[in-house]
């Protein structure tokens, strides 16, 4: 008997031990002295990532940056790896599989399907999506409109991976989805045409092999045509005549970020993937006027969909 309760308290000293080693390990990592960026490429939006978080992080630590051109000049492994674009984290999950990588301004479906590629997890590895979710997209659609009982939608190859988010935020909104995929080689008039007609409010969701050029001119001009509110995705769709759209700014993805480098430098809690803190209202009163619907001021939108992740 006293053998065992030996053993135990063996076993419990050995557990205590490990704990404490990975804990030493941990703090190590999070305490670092050096944050290592690295940058899909030159685009502008990537540069007003990397500027904003130079400005907003308020940590006292080294920053140094890389490309795709340099990445073999990195001092392996880095303390603490910043990836800003998809491709960067690509490369990141290839070249430096145990350093902790929190990933900014990418899709949340590029992130999880790269992650689930490679043998790191989300004890090691984050992101702040460019994208908004699901939930703020339907939120944003019910506050437009409140009698809507129905969403259509279209998705492609990549975006079909969203449909399980999309009939959850769903549910939570009060919706009911209308989906179909669209081929490369479909008609995108024939694939458009009875999922904008059959329902109340047409979600665009970002798709290279769904969403391109033809299908978002003739979503547009359809939904204009039947009066019906349709949500796009980004700035440039409102503009081009979508009725409304939540999205966020490159400056707004690298603040964030800034907030998420400094919580977890100063605390050392390893931050959960999150879609955008920040981000902006646009609607389009033309098109309203168009379809005949009455809005809410942006501010009201705004404030209803703060907090919504």
């Amino acid at each position: 008997m006293n053998n065992r309760k030996w053993d135990i308290t063996k076993i419990r000293l050995v557990t205590i031990v490990a704990i404490l080693l990975f804990t030493s390990i941990f703090c190590q990592a999070f305490a670092a002295s050096k944050l290592t960026i690295l940058v899909s490429s030159e685009s502008p939006a990537y540069k007003v990532v990397v500027r904003t978080i130079h400005r907003t992080l308020q940590s006292d630590i080294q920053i140094e940056e890389y490309t795709p051109a340099t990445i073999d000049t990195i001092p392996a492994p880095p303390q603490l790896l910043l990836t800003v674009g998809s491709a960067a984290f690509k490369l990141a999950l290839e070249k430096f599989p145990e350093a902790p990588v929190i990933a900014s301004f990418l899709p949340r479906r590029v992130f999880e399907q790269l992650l689930s590629n490679s043998p790191r997890s989300l004890q090691n590895t984050t992101a702040i999506f460019i994208d908004q979710s699901m939930l703020r997209q339907l939120t944003l659609a019910r506050l437009i409109a409140p009698n809507g009982t129905s969403i259509g939608t279209v998705f492609g190859a990549s975006s079909i991976k969203e449909s399980q988010r999309l009939h959850k935020a769903a549910e939570e909104t009060g919706f009911r989805i209308k989906s179909v995929q669209l081929n490369p080689d479909d008609n995108p008039v024939n694939t458009l045409r009875p999922v904008i007609q059959e329902t109340d409010i047409f979600l665009a969701i970002p798709d290279k092999s769904a969403f391109n050029r033809a299908s978002a001119k003739w979503s547009l001009f359809m939904t204009l045509r039947g009066r019906k509110p349709l949500i796009g995705f980004s700035e440039k769709y409102v503009d081009a005549g979508a009725l409304a759209a939540v999205f966020s700014s490159p400056e707004q993805i690298g603040t964030h970020t800034a907030e998420a480098l400094d919580a977890f430098i100063t605390t050392g809690s390893w931050p959960k993937p999150e879609h955008p803190k920040y981000f902006s209202v646009k609607l389009n009163y033309q098109s309203a006027h168009t379809i005949q619907i009455q809005l809410p001021n942006t501010d009201t939108l705004q404030h209803h969909l703060e907090g919504i992740n």
